[in-house]
């Protein structure tokens, strides 16, 4: 089976209604119940406890100034190709600006808004170690505190690449 790879990922931001995986949709459900009528919940605990395999748990340092992967699921390890906990986001601008900027943007939108962010795209040859050609995910916003984000978390599911059909350059 052949299968078109783009050379650049690419995504855009969705309303959840566009979304037809079933751990966002999940995410965001629970996330809403959580809330109640506070702007966010305080702990992601209980989202993670739902959907905790495709999940991202993401803390915020500062306000914004970085952000550090504190854990990532076995789903998402599998389809990065490797783990990258206890990694900062600043030592992934420095390895693949790119992507490294688009994520900042992306977790600054949901900190700053303090509301969920729904988005999908495609994997490029720009990520030869993702082991995933499409994505959709939501990223939600925690705090302790009523009026700040102090942990982002990235709901995701990955449609992973069959490794038997991937041209030899893109086999890790």
């Amino acid at each position: 089976m052949d299968f078109w790879v783009p050379d650049a990922s690419s995504g855009e931001i969705v309303g959840p209604s566009e979304l037809v995986a079933q751990a966002p949709l999940d995410a965001i459900a629970r996330w809403q119940d959580l809330r109640g009528a506070a702007r966010f919940p305080r702990r992601p605990d209980p989202v993670m406890a739902l959907v905790g395999d495709n999940t991202i748990l993401v803390g915020v340092i500062g306000e914004g100034q970085d952000y550090e992967y504190r854990r990532v699921g076995p789903a998402l390890i599998a389809g990065f190709g490797m783990d990258f906990s206890g990694q900062r986001l600043s030592e992934i601008e420095a390895s693949t600006p790119r992507f490294g900027i688009g994520l900042r943007m992306l977790y600054e939108m949901v900190r700053a808004g303090a509301e969920p962010l729904c988005y999908r795209g495609w994997t490029g040859l720009d990520m030869p170690g993702a082991q995933f050609l499409y994505y959709e995910s939501v990223t939600l916003p925690f705090g302790e505190q009523p009026d700040r984000v102090d942990h982002l978390l990235v709901v995701s599911v990955l449609v992973l690449r069959d490794k038997d059909t991937l041209p030899q350059h893109l086999k890790v």
